[in-house]
């Protein structure tokens, strides 16, 4: 009698255990899941970009976190930071600089479940509000709200395809308000139970020429489960325009608790 009580208990508890994390990176277009309530997420990156656009073919070098927390099973409140940045300028000089960018506070709402059967999404709205936090050159005008959606399809053969519109209402470097468009397509191949690769492209910003531009990059990565919560995973980014810069590499740790 204790053996079966103990398989039903041992059952029981399988049924209820949570899936395995779920991150927004390291790919551009982010997941429609939440965190799930009462858990605690962190991503941690390490991003370098060369930019050879101009003469000083500059360096750039972050550390980019999300911090993500559920409050109920479809909402989670979110912040979001540049962390430390340094750029380096290579026209000869090697001049440097270096300081803390800004930090976005924020929530995502996963509004509808994915339905394979009746080739229905999952959909999940996301709210930014960037604030002028950062130091020296690295922080902003004002604060920069941004909203965003992700829509998600299962396809067969363990393929994914995520869409991520959205709209940024920023600042020029002169601080002149401008809106944006945000956009990234992104195909996810699901190898293992563990292991999942992805090739996207990704717009963090579809503007005017006058207030920057388009900015669109061709990516490619991969992620893997570690255990059912950590998560390593890379992406690697080159120019889609002459707009943009040349490449970047993006590495990523991930853990919920």
């Amino acid at each position: 009698m204790a053996t079966t009580v103990a398989a039903f208990a041992f059952a029981a508890e399988a049924a209820c255990a949570p899936a395995t994390i779920d991150t927004d990176g390291p790919d551009f277009v982010e997941s429609s899941e939440v965190v799930g309530k009462g858990h605690f997420q962190f991503e941690a990156d390490v991003v370098a970009q060369r930019d050879r656009r101009s003469p000083a073919r500059i360096t750039a070098l972050g550390t980019p976190t999300l911090l993500r927390f559920g409050v109920t099973d479809t909402v989670e409140l979110r912040v979001e930071t540049e962390g430390a940045q340094r750029v380096i300028d290579h026209n000869g000089s090697g001049a440097t600089a270096g300081g803390r960018g800004d930090t976005a506070f924020g929530v995502k709402w996963h509004a509808q479940d994915r339905d394979r059967a009746t080739n229905t999404p999952a959909v999940s709205w996301i709210l930014h509000l960037e604030t002028p936090s950062g130091t020296g050159q690295f922080t902003g005008h004002g604060v920069t709200p941004s909203l965003r959606s992700v829509i998600t399809w299962e396809l067969p053969h363990d393929l994914a395809l995520g869409f991520m519109p959205g709209i940024r209402y920023g600042f020029t470097p002169d601080g002149k308000r401008y809106a944006s468009a945000i956009g990234g397509l992104v195909l996810n191949k699901q190898w293992t139970d563990k292991l999942r690769t992805f090739i996207e492209n990704s717009a963090p910003q579809i503007a005017r020429a006058a207030d920057g531009g388009v900015l669109m990059s061709w990516d490619a990565g991969a992620a893997y489960l570690v255990t059912r919560d950590w998560q390593i995973g890379f992406r690697a980014g080159a120019a889609a325009n002459r707009n943009t810069p040349d490449s970047q590499l993006l590495i990523e740790l991930a853990g919920r608790f």
